[in-house]
């Protein structure tokens, strides 16, 4: 596989990943968790999005390195790019680049869940 191709599937990927884990925290915020649950759920819903990344990068034949990277720029480079753009459609995925402790929290769960998944041998 190409260098190229790898960066350009792996931008595509860090764009979903960035707004899947904003709707995941939007839904979480509209369930009316408070406290202690939101950030279970949070944790939860982040684990699944590790290993949802690690399994789509391992099906399109993706170096291994691309999941948990993917998440990370997922989650901390995406959104700030997202909102300078001036659209009412990329203001809804945007964020800033401070994580809150829950959301660093959940990106460690995500970036080792994928992890995780990319070290099971596949099945042969």
């Amino acid at each position: 596989m190409s260098g190229a191709r790898t960066v350009f599937v792996g931008a595509v990927l860090a764009i979903g990943v960035a707004a899947v884990e904003q709707g995941l925290v939007r839904l979480v915020d509209a369930s009316g968790a408070k406290d202690q649950p939101a950030v279970v759920l949070i944790l939860l819903l982040a684990a699944f999005l590790g290993l949802l990344t690690a399994v789509v990068t391992r099906a399109m034949s993706l170096p291994g390195a691309v999941a948990p990277t993917v998440l990370v720029l997922g989650w901390i480079l995406v959104p700030p790019l997202l909102g300078a753009i001036p659209s009412a459609a990329t203001q809804y995925f945007a964020g800033d680049a401070a994580l809150t402790p829950a959301d660093a929290i959940a990106l460690v769960v995500a970036v080792i869940s994928a992890a995780v998944t990319l070290g099971v041998q596949a099945e042969r």
